[in-house]
């Protein structure tokens, strides 16, 4: 092409508001790409044969996590220690879209099963190791940095980061980006809605704990009072025996006998029913150990008398045993600085302030999302009923706070919705339908076209609201039920004929 004729095309193309194509770069050239403040370690082209896999590094049974698409992958760290990698698939693939994943727990690993979730899908997908490794146990202790970039700022520099390298590999940048995250990947999601809300178009936040905090005092009293009553110590079996009575109270309370409570808010159990009869009974419990999952489903105070949560559901099964060791990270190597910490000396009210002070971060709790709103982004979020980790009360607080915040639940349904699922442990699990395109469940999204993830585009790129999504629950990999998943307050109502197993036999109603 002659200069002449290619300046006409140019001009051509500037008029009509086109822009030329950029070829991109291939994937072996972003290793010497020059991204500020980036390293890349590594980049390598990915030809599935017809599968590659790689093994889960937070998965208890290192789960295989397989890819059937080709793609670039880009592995790397941004600043200091914030390790990070960016699956990219082929550009006939791509969908022009973005999808940020957040991790879980205290962190510290790449997030291969969604990546690959987000790569067979079509997006480029980003994880982050959040600045630290799942080895270090005591990462807290390290550098100062560390905290912050858990809570927040790795996963905004991420962001950044990765947009980067969508757009040098492509040759243009995504039109769009996601965000999801499930229990500290929803805490993520929640703090970039508030902290860094241009980051993305459209985010799914899953039992995030707001007040990441209180819930960890929660933990801690609940391992330490175990750990003190050795007489009245409850195992796994006593704890399902607590819930079952819980469910077997309530059960029919929505007007459906299927081992789930629709609204455990709405019910109440005394485990006191419980009580053994006679020494030696078998599917009971003592009335030292009544007294004592009393003291453990009870609201918390701390020191002074004030009241840190209203107490578990009915039906919540929490565990056995000692705190996680998350808990005492936070408090030991967080807060008090200390590798031999001691919990048996934990104050409430004086660890609690001492940690607002220390690690700010680490609250997701502020209502006001006026700049997410203004940006044009869009929310959903989510919590199991049956959450033992992060107890339903803190998303339905956190929602509360911001419908009062943002003028109402009219407007905020504008751009946030919530999801309360009824039987659903964290994240996953529990007798109620749980895969409904989340993050965190292991089995496969039964309908990855009408889920979460898809119906959050949808409403970014369409402006169509969400409404009842399909929930399903799966036993030995075959479904056998669907329910609807209501935007709250809703729940799911049945209609009174037809399987009680089969979605189309309710539709959300007013609780």
């Amino acid at each position: 092409m002659s200069a002449t004729i290619w300046c006409h095309a140019a001009l051509l193309a500037f008029i009509s508001g086109a822009a030329l194509a950029d070829p991109g770069l291939p994937c072996e050239a972003l290793k010497s790409a020059n991204f500020p403040e980036v390293r890349i370690s590594a980049v390598t082209a990915i030809t599935p044969a017809p599968e590659w896999t790689i093994e889960s590094p937070m998965s208890a049974t290192r789960a295989v996590v397989t890819v059937k698409t080709p793609f670039c992958r880009v592995e790397g760290v941004i600043e200091k220690e914030i390790g990070f990698e960016v699956w990219l698939p082929a550009s006939q693939s791509w969908n022009q879209r973005y999808l940020g994943v957040g991790s879980g727990g205290s962190a510290g690993f790449i997030n291969y099963g969604e990546l690959a979730r987000g790569l067979n899908r079509g997006f480029a997908s980003a994880s982050t190791n959040s600045g630290h490794k799942l080895t270090d146990a005591a990462w807290m202790l390290g550098d100062h940095d560390r905290i912050p970039n858990y809570a927040v700022r790795a996963h905004h520099l991420l962001a950044q980061t990765a947009k980067k390298i969508v757009a040098a590999y492509y040759g243009q940048a995504q039109a769009h980006a996601y965000f999801i995250g499930c229990s500290g990947g929803g805490r993520q999601g929640l703090k970039e809605m508030q902290r860094h809300p241009e980051d993305y178009n459209g985010i799914v936040a899953g039992a995030a704990g707001p007040d990441m905090p209180v819930m960890t005092v929660r933990h801690l009293l609940t391992g330490l009072l175990q750990a003190t009553n050795s007489a009245a110590r409850l195992s796994d079996a006593d704890w399902q025996l607590v819930a079952d009575g819980a469910i077997a109270a309530c059960d029919a309370k929505d007007g459906v006998v299927d081992g789930v409570i629709e609204n455990p808010a709405a019910c109440s159990f005394d485990p006191a029913q419980l009580l053994c009869k006679n020494t030696g009974d078998k599917g009971c419990l003592s009335a030292a150990q009544i007294e004592l999952v009393k003291k453990i489903v009870a609201p918390i105070k701390d020191e002074n008398g004030r009241q840190l949560d209203a107490g578990l559901l009915p039906g919540v099964r929490t565990r056995p045993g000692p705190p996680p060791a998350l808990v005492t990270e936070f408090y030991g190597h967080g807060v008090h600085r200390d590798p031999n910490w001691d919990p048996a000396g934990f104050n409430i009210a004086a660890d609690l302030a001492a940690a607002r002070k220390i690690m700010p971060e680490m609250w997701a709790d502020d209502p006001d999302l006026s700049g997410f709103k203004s940006a044009g982004g869009k929310a959903i979020i989510y919590t199991g009923w049956m959450d033992p980790s992060v107890i339903a009360e803190q998303t339905l607080n956190y929602y509360g706070n911001v419908v009062g915040r943002m003028g109402g639940a009219t407007k905020t349904a504008d751009f946030l919705r919530l999801y309360m699922a009824p039987g659903v442990f964290h994240c996953a699990g529990g007798p109620g339908p749980d895969r409904f395109g989340g993050a965190g469940a292991d089995a496969p999204i039964v309908d990855p076209d009408h889920d979460l993830l898809s119906a959050i585009v949808a409403w970014v790129e369409q402006g169509k609201a969400p409404a009842g999504i399909i929930a399903s629950r799966l036993v030995a990999g075959k479904v056998v039920r669907t329910r609807p998943l209501c935007p709250y307050p809703r729940i799911a109502k049945y209609a009174g004929s037809g399987s009680t197993d089969a979605a189309e036999n309710f539709s959300c109603g007013a609780p």
